[in-house]
């Protein structure tokens, strides 16, 4: 049986709004059988590179799923395969219904199972001719209003159960290497680090240190897919406090809607030895999960913007990650200091001025001569991004941004000519630093300046 996937497609949404996938998603084990996947690597190598892209602390590696190109996000948080329904023109095999039940969902959602698909990952290094995946056919859950770019769905934690993948964060490369054998050399100059792999995610132990409290080997999942630096079940941790300076605001979104939550700054962590320091921490709302479909032990995730300051290396064979630390080691882990929750909407027509025409006539010399200036015009097709959430109480709350709101210049640039990671940089750039914000409200362009301000001080 063969289906054309043809839901409507609404440019996809993310941020931690991945706290509703490798979090939260769980799938029967029923079939487990039927779903390993079987990699050939190009030419028969022993091992094969593959380019990466990451934006807005998300790895994301092209696909092509029975001969359509697209892009998928690497997982770690979530075990197999998942297409997004807003994919037009792939057609794929062997189809049936199925139901996904998530941590936040008592009823499940109504997805499609699909088998024996040909999978290519990067320029055909590696192909699995018999691949299985899922297909979340909701239309309203997607991965790119969030992130600015179109991700048509994830490659998940089982990629990594019969090879050894190596993540160069700073050169965006993936190395997928077939043995250990192949890495012998390589690890001595990292420092191992041991993992549980339970139903097929890698678990790690950390301290976490807060309130004067120290929280010894805490259960994490090691997910890549979590674009914030560590998020935390506080109802499952005994006597965790969330301390103050916090703040209260849209953390994601998840099988049932908006996720809301708190974010703080706790004192440090230690991975095996490797410190962090005043990291922001995630503390969803606990009727955003349903804390009995929690693996035992676990208190909640290990992000990217950990994992994103080392070179990491996943054995799951041996149950062990291999890190090493990069030049991104020592960085700051910034937080939003404006109040506002930005997403991809879609397009729209922009004209801008790019210069004068000149009026020009000829003498009886041949000479050309100006006569004056007709100013020119370019009308393009660009992103359009809109103001989803504004915190109250932050600087662009008290400015009077509003929900709604699509913006049309950030610091006198064009919005439509940058990327969705662009504007949010410029929205986390420093404390104090200066925003000025036009936006349009219906017909209306309405014009705002405000300081940022750390809602959580690093000091």
């Amino acid at each position: 049986m063969r289906i054309n996937l043809n839901f409507p497609v609404p440019w996809a949404n993310f941020c931690f709004i991945r706290f509703f996938v490798g979090s939260v998603l769980i799938l029967s084990q029923s079939f487990a059988e039927l779903y390993a996947q079987h990699w050939a690597f190009k030419e028969d190598a022993s091992s094969v590179v593959i380019p990466i892209d990451i934006v807005n602390h998300i790895i994301m590696l092209p696909v092509h799923l029975n001969g359509e190109e697209l892009t998928f996000i690497l997982d770690t948080g979530v075990k197999e395969t998942m297409l997004f329904g807003a994919v037009d023109s792939v057609i794929l095999k062997n189809v049936s219904s199925y139901n996904f039940q998530g941590l936040g969902v008592d009823k499940g959602i109504e997805g499609l199972l699909s088998l024996d698909n040909v999978l290519v990952v990067g320029d055909s290094a590696l192909v699995d001719y018999t691949h299985d995946l899922y297909v979340i056919v909701d239309s309203t859950i997607n991965l790119s209003k969030n992130i600015g770019v179109p991700i048509h769905g994830i490659l998940g934690s089982n990629f990594f159960q019969n090879h050894i993948v190596r993540i160069d964060y700073i050169k965006k490369r993936l190395h997928v290497f077939k043995s250990s054998e192949e890495i012998e050399d390589l690890v001595r100059k990292y420092t191992p680090v041991k993992l549980d792999i339970v139903k097929d995610r890698p678990f790690v132990d950390i301290n976490i240190q807060v309130a004067g409290k120290n929280f010894e080997a805490s259960r994490m999942l090691v997910d890549l897919g979590n674009s914030d630096p560590l998020m935390i079940f506080p109802s499952v941790l005994n006597d965790y406090v969330i301390t103050s300076p916090y703040v209260y605001e849209f953390l994601g979104q998840g099988f049932n809607g908006n996720i809301y939550g708190k974010r703080n700054r706790i004192e440090g962590i230690t991975i095996a030895g490797w410190q962090f320091k005043r990291l922001f921490v995630s503390y969803p709302d606990t009727n955003s999960y349903i804390s009995r479909r929690l693996i035992e032990r676990r208190v909640g995730s290990v992000g990217n913007q950990i994992m994103a300051r080392f070179d990491v290396i996943f054995n799951y064979a041996d149950s062990v990650m291999y890190l090493r630390k990069n030049k991104m080691y020592n960085e700051p882990f910034n937080i939003d200091m404006s109040g506002l929750e930005v997403r991809h909407s879609g397009f729209s027509w922009l004209r801008s001025r790019v210069g004068n025409k000149p009026l020009s006539s000829t003498s009886d010399q041949g000479t050309t001569i100006n006569l004056g200036n007709d100013v020119m015009y370019q009308i393009e097709l660009v992103p359009a991004y809109v103001i989803h959430h504004v915190r109250i109480g932050s600087p662009a709350f008290l400015a009077g941004v509003k929900v709604g709101d699509t913006i049309y210049k950030v610091n006198g640039k064009y919005a439509g000519k940058m990327t969705l990671e662009g504007i949010k940089e410029k929205l986390q750039a420093r404390d104090q630093y200066a925003v000025n914000l036009e936006v349009k409200r219906g017909e209306e362009t309405v014009k705002f300046k405000f300081k940022l301000v750390d809602p959580i001080p690093l000091n």
